[in-house]
């Protein structure tokens, strides 16, 4: 008589790794917005940063124009008013350049080959989601690859 089918894991019921805001992980699935990936069908997941904001694009577009502007007619005055102005306005740009990055940051985007292709699975602009939603996939792979 052996015990070995008493060392052997047993695969529990259907675990629910995270479930909120139309994402769910299961040690099956990611399901996004209705939208329904395979875990065992998932290669090479990565985690990346999205494009600018468009604010952020146009706060640095104004900024760039502002020191093209600025620049040389500071240089042609060159008297302290005109150079502090310019120093202060080269500030106020660089101010609104920073505001606009961290009120609008870029998107987390969670990718994957998915049948030979790279697939965006998730994508928020909140950073903790973001990480809640990445960690529950890991913890979803390593599930599977337990049982």
């Amino acid at each position: 008589m052996t015990i070995g089918h008493l060392s052997r894991p047993t695969r529990p019921a259907r675990v629910t790794f995270y479930n909120q805001r139309g994402v769910i992980v299961d040690d099956q699935s990611l399901l996004v917005n209705g939208v329904r990936f395979p875990i065992a069908d998932l290669y090479c997941i990565e985690r990346g940063r999205g494009p600018l904001s468009p604010s952020t694009r146009a706060a640095m577009v104004v900024a760039l124009g502002e020191l093209f502007v600025v620049t040389p007619v500071a240089f042609v005055f060159r008297s302290p008013a005109v150079l502090a102005l310019a120093l202060l306005t080269g500030l106020a740009a660089a101010g609104g350049v920073l505001f606009c990055g961290r009120r609008w940051p870029a998107s987390f985007h969670l990718w994957a080959e998915y049948q030979h292709r790279p697939t965006l699975l998730f994508t928020t602009w909140d950073e903790q989601e973001f990480g809640q939603v990445s960690r529950a996939l890991l913890r979803a792979i390593e599930h599977q690859q337990r049982y």
